[in-house]
């Protein structure tokens, strides 16, 4: 078989395609194998980028994963020490060393808060206004020596990571009387 188109016959289907308003292209078998091939290629080629794709979208998935598994490692991991010194506290906890005990209760105390000031989290100031961005307010309470919406007394204190707030502070306020 030849490459080169053979002559066409009087009326075709290209004329008829013509009349219609469209225009007919005639292309070699050479031409046509040729782009074949090519479309070919670049359907294997879209293939492969689609794989590629997916295993780079599961390879995030699962490093973002990990990552997150080690940030609440990293933050555990304060904490644990800290509960087997409670444990021991528990364990030596007898009337007669009572003073002991709360002072190694009171270090505990600290050493927690010193862990959660090394991961960044800051106790909310409960001294002063009611705040009910940060406050929770769980009793009104009369005080004439206090202005309406001052805080009394911190039932728990509130925490916040940055600018995040991880857990409000729950308070006692002024109320007028």
């Amino acid at each position: 078989m030849s490459d080169q188109a053979q002559p066409a016959p009087e009326s075709t289907d290209a004329d008829a395609a013509d009349a219609a308003g469209q225009e007919s292209l005639t292309i070699t078998v050479g031409e046509f194998e040729a782009l074949k091939k090519d479309a070919s290629e670049w359907r294997e080629r879209c293939l492969r980028n689609q794989a590629e794709f997916d295993n780079v979208r599961k390879r995030l998935r699962k490093e973002a994963d990990e990552a997150a598994t080690r940030g609440v490692v990293r933050a555990v991991k304060p904490f644990l020490n800290e509960l087997d010194n409670l444990a021991r506290a528990l364990e030596a906890a007898r009337p007669e060393a009572f003073g002991e005990f709360a002072q190694g209760v009171s270090l505990i105390r600290e050493n927690l808060k010193g862990a959660l000031v090394g991961l960044g989290v800051e106790t909310i100031p409960s001294e002063g206004v009611f705040d009910p961005a940060l406050h929770e307010v769980l009793a009104e309470q009369v005080d004439p020596t206090a202005t309406k919406g001052q805080i009394l007394q911190v039932h728990r204190a509130g925490y916040k990571l940055k600018d995040q707030l991880v857990r409000t502070a729950q308070v006692v306020v002024a109320k007028n009387g």
